[in-house]
């Protein structure tokens, strides 16, 4: 169902929401595409911990994650741009986080597996140990 769709001057839904506030949206967002300009609003969040495990230990860092709290604004322009153009979208091999079957952890892990090569493999100077 597209937008073009939706009757104008209708009343609004129990949200208080109008198929004209859509359709402001959808001029938004048209506008931001064809000036390709997205507002600095846009890329803000408060950033929250959460609680991975309650019966945890609650006074360790590493029991808490972070979630960001963005506009809703901004991640609806995000969701229509994904619909939009994802076919052209690629993530690169090297990106671990926010990508589905990896995580920070196996960056985390390459990391210190290149450290520990290095570290066994030459001294503090860069000149390899004796053999």
């Amino acid at each position: 169902m597209g937008i073009g769709m939706l009757k104008c001057g209708k009343a609004p839904g129990i949200d208080g929401l109008s198929t004209e506030h859509i359709v402001q949206l959808t001029c938004l967002f048209n506008t931001m595409l064809k000036l390709g300009y997205v507002p600095d609003e846009f890329g803000t969040g408060v950033i929250i911990p959460l609680i991975k495990n309650a019966t945890g230990d609650v006074s360790s860092t590493d029991n808490y994650r972070g979630i960001t709290l963005s506009p809703i604004l901004s991640k609806l322009f995000e969701l229509c741009m994904l619909l939009r153009f994802s076919e052209f979208l690629q993530s690169s091999e090297l990106q671990f986080g926010f990508k589905e079957n990896f995580s920070c952890a196996h960056a985390i892990y390459i990391v210190k597996e290149v450290l520990n090569y290095f570290n066994n493999k030459y001294n503090s100077i860069g000149y390899l140990k004796s053999l």
